[in-house]
């Protein structure tokens, strides 16, 4: 029968999952069986280094691991007595091996301690001021609380292929060989062809600062995601403030029945694709690159997304925002891309906002799981339903 695995390892293990880190029974195993040989029991930073090793892929999930463990209450734990009788050995014999843990017993040479104690983090109103060194304490590592993990992420972007056959023949094309052996009758070598490759193609437009500002770690945590694991063929990120561009001609809002009106359909099809505008490289706004010559990169079939409130975080409207924002999917859609608007605000929060009329032409989602995985399938050329498409 095995033994059972520590409560504190079950807490340790439901506080990683919740942050984002899979810790797996395979995974608990192991450190159970690592624990009963008598390793990390030295010391508190001896457990941790056990835990990292053991379980952290990355720089992010050691830092993890080490702030969660603060965070547990480990218990004192007794370990086996130093004064217990040894075995007698023989000069060069091997010490018999320990029938509980299967492990070699411990040698008259080696130190065991009698007992471990890791003393839980300090609480404000202990007594105990902040940190006079000017470091922070390692229990004091904050790591943000997001609605979807890293992983989560990626596998919805991993939804978003074009597959095509590039490179050198490498796979077997049955039915090109079945063809071929039925049009000559004559035993030939297989027909090989290229593997296939996802070429699908992404370009990331984000509105930062203003009402972006709340979400701008949100935003760069879902970008951290799509950029290091969606696996796509290639992903440009492009960065705006409030507006991609200004469309220079808006002289078609001077012919709306009701000028305080919020809805552009009477006007809808007399503006013209956004000739121009720019965006920037840099989060910080530096770098800036004309919109045009980034749309001249973006070939059929390639997916645009952009990740802004619309003015729903304020809960505004702006009729020139609203057309610019049609004016800027109207050049996307001359390029025969595909289009998708994120919106880190909920669905219930656009009514009466310039996001509310814009998501009556362009497909917009809430930037949750379920959002993305409908912006996918559209990008993926699946038809969205749109009250006034354009």
């Amino acid at each position: 029968m095995s033994t059972p695995v520590p409560a504190f390892i079950h807490d340790l293990v439901v506080r990683l999952r919740r942050r984002g880190l899979p810790i797996g029974v395979d995974d608990c195993a192991a450190l159970r069986t690592v624990l009963s040989t008598g390793h990390g029991l030295g010391s508190p930073d001896e457990l941790r280094a056990l835990c990292v090793t053991l379980w952290a892929k990355s720089r992010r999930d050691a830092e993890l691991i080490v702030s969660t463990l603060h965070l547990v209450d480990v218990p004192d734990w007794p370990v086996a007595n130093a004064t217990a009788p040894l075995p007698d050995r023989t000069p060069g014999a091997s010490p018999a091996p320990d029938p509980a843990t299967g492990m070699p017993a411990p040698t008259a040479d080696a130190e065991v301690p009698e007992a471990l104690t890791i003393a839980a983090p300090a609480r404000l109103g202990d007594g105990l001021g902040p940190p006079r060194s000017g470091r922070s304490a390692p229990f004091l590592m904050l790591q943000p609380q997001y609605p979807l993990s890293q992983r989560e992420v990626a596998q919805v972007w991993r939804r978003l292929r074009l597959p095509v056959r590039q490179g050198p023949p490498t796979e077997l094309d049955v039915d090109a060989t079945v063809v071929r052996y039925a049009s000559t009758g004559v035993a030939m070598p297989p027909v090989l062809a290229p593997r296939r490759v996802n070429a699908a193609r992404l370009l990331l437009l984000v509105d930062l600062n203003g009402s972006m500002t709340p979400f701008h770690g949100l935003v760069e945590h879902v970008l951290q995601a799509i950029v290091r694991a969606a696996r796509l063929d290639e992903i440009t990120v492009a960065y705006f403030h409030n507006s991609p561009g200004r469309s220079p001609d808006r002289s078609p809002l001077a012919d709306l029945p009701d000028p305080l009106g919020a809805e552009l359909d009477p006007v809808l099809d007399r503006i013209a694709p956004l000739p121009g505008g720019r965006v920037y490289r840099n989060p910080d706004l530096t770098g800036p690159r004309p919109v045009p010559a980034l749309l001249a990169d973006t070939t059929p079939g390639s997916a645009v997304v952009v990740i802004s409130d619309a003015g729903a975080m304020r809960g505004s409207f702006a009729i020139t925002r609203l057309y610019d924002a049609v004016a800027f999917a109207l050049a996307v859609a001359a390029r025969r891309a595909h289009l998708a608007w994120l919106n880190p605000l909920a669905r219930g929060r656009w009514a009466g906002t310039t996001a509310g009329q814009l998501a009556r032409h362009v497909p917009m989602f809430p930037l949750d799981r379920e959002g993305m995985y409908a912006a996918v399938d559209v990008l993926r050329g699946r038809p969205a339903t749109l009250e006034r498409p354009l």
